[in-house]
């Protein structure tokens, strides 16, 4: 082996090293069972040493305050749609957990990653009908053969929404009016969203209360995202631990 392949051997196992020694149970649950290509271990301790963050934000009612990218604010008034997307934090296998503190009704959810054009896109939504032709045209391998490109928990009903980004009953994308345990969810709430890539599914937490399945038949890759529709809607997103609370009725 030349020096340069030896020397990036000891790079990546000086990083699993480090991975195995610093992440969580969860953590180590949601890596591949290979590393390989793109994913080098130098790129799991990246991510697992880094906060979760909205690193792209579309619309013009949307913003970051005093620098802190892990919350987004909504700033216009009426039905707008602004999306905040944490692009970096790409998952792939295995289970991710996440919370977010909210104010107001947001929407929050999984959706494709995307090239940073196609958020460029004038009224950008993974929502907007008139841009699913540019959002499965973005299609990669890594999406899987799964058809759920985007899924969003709308706190105001607790409703699930999600889109396969071709023509559905309701503007392009599908509501679920129901499902086992929806309730919905206003300021001061913190929801957990738990993505478990090995069975497909998508569950939602309500202040630590494991609330149920809102949508299955998940593959491929997703990041996390969030909607602010209104001024006062607020979304802070932070990495957690999955709640190990069994199931309750509320207060």
């Amino acid at each position: 082996r030349t020096m340069s392949t030896l020397n990036w051997s000891l790079i990546e196992e000086v990083a699993r090293q480090a991975v195995c020694s610093r992440a969580t149970d969860d953590e180590m649950g949601s890596l591949p069972r290979y590393v390989s290509g793109t994913t080098t271990w130098l790129s799991i301790l990246h991510r697992i040493d880094h906060p979760l963050l909205f690193d792209v934000l579309v619309g013009a009612g949307i913003e970051h305050r005093n620098g802190d990218e892990s919350r987004v604010y909504g700033t216009t008034s009426g039905n707008v749609s602004n999306t905040a997307v944490s692009s970096s934090y790409i998952m792939t296998t295995g289970l991710h957990f996440a919370e977010f503190e909210i104010t107001g009704t947001p929407f929050i959810g999984v959706a494709r990653p995307m090239p940073k054009l196609i958020y460029e896109r004038e009224n950008f939504s993974y929502f907007n009908t008139y841009l699913f032709d540019t959002l499965l045209a973005a299609r990669t391998d890594g999406w899987g053969d799964g058809n759920v490109h985007a899924c969003q928990y709308f706190c105001r009903t607790g409703e699930t929404i999600w889109t396969c980004f071709e023509g559905e009953r309701t503007d392009g994308y599908n509501w679920v009016w129901g499902w086992e345990g929806k309730e919905s969810s206003t300021t001061g709430d913190t929801i957990g969203m738990l993505l478990n890539l090995d069975e497909g599914t998508l569950i939602v937490y309500k202040n630590n209360r494991h609330l149920g399945v809102m949508k299955d038949g998940l593959s491929g890759s997703y990041c996390w995202h969030a909607g602010v529709g209104q001024d006062g809607d607020t979304v802070t997103i932070s990495k957690a631990r999955i709640p190990t609370m069994a199931p309750s009725s509320p207060n």
